[in-house]
């Protein structure tokens, strides 16, 4: 298949559940099916694609910005990195909204967050942890309160 169309599928698969975190945030079945299906549909198309990119003959390494680059010089590469992004910018988003409903953050108050996280992943998480620590009045803080997980 065309890595054109994967990356379209993959984007939409990726704007369409972020649509569907911030409209249905506070229904539990929604992270369970982001957690069990999209993540797992994506985290396959991850796999496949970064062994295929940096796989076998592939030149690079993590230890310079020059060797990363050689390692995503292949489009199957490049698409995974993308799809990670992707997935893991998701995955953000879902725990901001959870963890924003628990601590009754109005979702409106979360939408900058959001919107951030899936344009530019950590300034949206930054965003929220500010949005947090007014809420809480508290510096530092935890990623979650043992009084407040399910």
């Amino acid at each position: 298949m065309d890595l054109e169309i994967i990356f379209s599928i993959a984007n939409s698969l990726a704007l369409l559940s972020w649509i569907l975190l911030f409209v249905l945030y506070q229904k539990r079945w929604v992270y369970t099916f982001l957690f069990s299906f999209v993540f797992v549909f994506m985290a396959c198309l991850y796999l496949f694609f970064i062994l295929q990119g940096i796989g076998g003959d592939s030149q690079g390494g993590f230890d310079t910005l020059a060797n990363v680059k050689l390692l995503f010089g292949k489009d199957e590469a490049v698409l995974a990195g993308w799809i990670h992004y992707l997935v893991f910018d998701l995955f953000t988003g879902m725990w901001i909204c959870n963890d924003g409903d628990k601590r009754g953050i109005n979702r409106w108050i979360l939408l900058p967050c959001l919107v951030f996280t899936f344009m530019l992943g950590p300034a949206g998480l930054l965003i929220y942890i500010l949005i947090r620590i007014i809420h809480l009045k508290k510096y530092p803080q935890h990623p979650y309160d043992p009084k407040l997980v399910s």
